[in-house]
């Protein structure tokens, strides 16, 4: 892994350790607050970064790379939604359903794409 990426893990991690703390003690304190509410922006944030990484190096992939992430992707979002829709099936709740098929599909199909460097051409 690049280094950048293994900082950017870290720090993930331990953020989301952080507010889940603060969340679960229910810690009122303007500077928690302020943590909690840095936490959903530094979120927002790898959302749109990781958005962008994904356009901008997909439209350097070949063309049959491009079109095995894209039904892998394809074949993740209905598979969990399928099971999303499964587990609240007594109450559906659409937009739940979509939101985080959506966040687990690109997440799994395009993980590689963005955190781990490039691949050289020659295998070994």
């Amino acid at each position: 892994m690049r280094k950048l990426s293994i900082k950017y893990l870290v720090f993930f991690t331990i953020s989301t350790t952080l507010t889940l703390f603060l969340v679960y003690k229910d810690i009122n304190n303007p500077l928690a607050t302020g943590t909690v509410i840095g936490y959903a922006l530094f979120l927002i944030a790898s959302l749109l970064s990781f958005l962008l990484v994904i356009l901008w190096k997909a439209r350097r992939l070949p063309r049959q790379e491009l079109q095995r992430e894209a039904r892998r992707f394809v074949l993740y979002f209905l598979i969990f939604f399928g099971l999303s829709f499964l587990i609240n099936f007594s109450e559906p709740n659409l937009y739940k359903s979509i939101s985080i098929a959506l966040g687990m599909s690109l997440g799994l199909s395009f993980f590689d794409l963005v955190l781990l460097p490039k691949k050289t051409g020659r295998e070994v």
